[in-house]
């Protein structure tokens, strides 16, 4: 208990704390939704771009998991109490100083990435745009108004957020309104929702006792279960879309590339039905990653097999 008055935290207990496997999802996202927008030949101010945002993404990520983690000590100390800060693995202040330190890196980086793009003669103002919408929606989220004690709002800030940023992977690029990475974007959403509302489910006695209203609270938790399937429902529309409708050149037998995809999100009414919420919420994420995989791998092999 006493390991919070070291001057440097474990880098174990800070990984543990920036969700470092989500932070390493981000920036393969960021990857993704550059790879798949691009429209012009690579060159080295691109490519420097992309590496740029996703160090930006995954510090934004960073920054914001720990406040998150600082905002709910009290309601972690009931539900996660092995969580870095409740644990005392690493202190209030140390948590601060990570929140600060982050937050520049992502600044700086994305305000580099803008400087490059209007260099090269791409746009860069949809670039920041998405940068200060989601800081907007991580400070209403955490701070203020605290959009998070409403728990059905919070689902959707932190759902839309996670389209951001396949947006803003495309806004790397100078393009972010790429019909296939808007639908790209649409799935990371819909998962990101669903998940979110099977994290409530799961987190429900530290929610009641913090005062938050989610939907587990305001309907009960099977409904909640089966609201969540239908965000999966709608995750798995979207990406049928661009192969339905032959897309920026994909043809419907493609859709074999998300096949592992679909099967993860549709297996789930399994165990949403049964209440096995860890599962759902780590399928949830897999899912989100082989959809990610897919599509950079369809992209990566169209030249050859269109």
């Amino acid at each position: 208990m006493g390991s919070n008055k070291r001057l440097i935290p474990e880098l174990k207990s800070v990984m543990s704390l920036i969700r470092f496997r989500n932070i390493v999802i981000g920036s393969a996202t960021v990857l993704t939704g550059s790879f798949v927008t691009i429209q012009v030949p690579w060159n080295n101010e691109l490519i420097l771009n992309v590496i740029l945002q996703m160090i930006s993404v995954a510090s934004f990520m960073a920054a914001g998991n720990i406040l998150n983690d600082i905002m709910d000590i009290e309601i972690d100390k009931i539900s996660h109490p092995l969580r870095s800060l409740p644990s005392e693995k690493v202190s209030i202040k140390q948590a601060w100083y990570l929140v600060i330190l982050f937050s520049i890196i992502s600044i700086f980086s994305a305000l580099y990435g803008a400087y490059l793009l209007n260099k090269i003669g791409m746009k860069w103002i949809p670039l920041v745009i998405i940068w200060i919408i989601s800081f907007t929606l991580m400070v209403s989220y955490e701070i203020g108004p605290k959009t998070k004690k409403y728990g059905y709002i919070g689902n959707m800030i932190i759902g839309g957020m996670l389209g951001l940023v396949i947006i803003y992977g495309g806004a790397t690029v100078g393009k972010y309104d790429y019909s296939i990475t808007l639908c790209i974007a649409l799935m990371a959403t819909f998962i990101g929702i669903s998940r979110e509302i099977i994290k409530d489910v799961h987190d429900h006695e530290g929610d009641l006792k913090g005062g938050r209203k989610t939907f587990p609270i305001l309907i009960g938790k099977n409904k909640s279960r089966q609201l969540a399937y239908i965000f999966v429902l709608l995750g798995v529309i979207s990406i049928m879309l661009p192969f339905i409708f032959s897309w920026g050149d994909l043809e419907y037998w493609m859709i074999m590339f998300q096949g592992p995809t679909m099967y993860v999100l549709l297996s789930l009414n399994g165990p949403m039905s049964t209440g096995n919420d860890k599962k759902s919420i780590n399928s949830l994420l897999i899912s989100m990653v082989l959809g990610l995989i897919g599509f950079f791998l369809l992209n990566l092999l169209l030249p050859y097999i269109n």
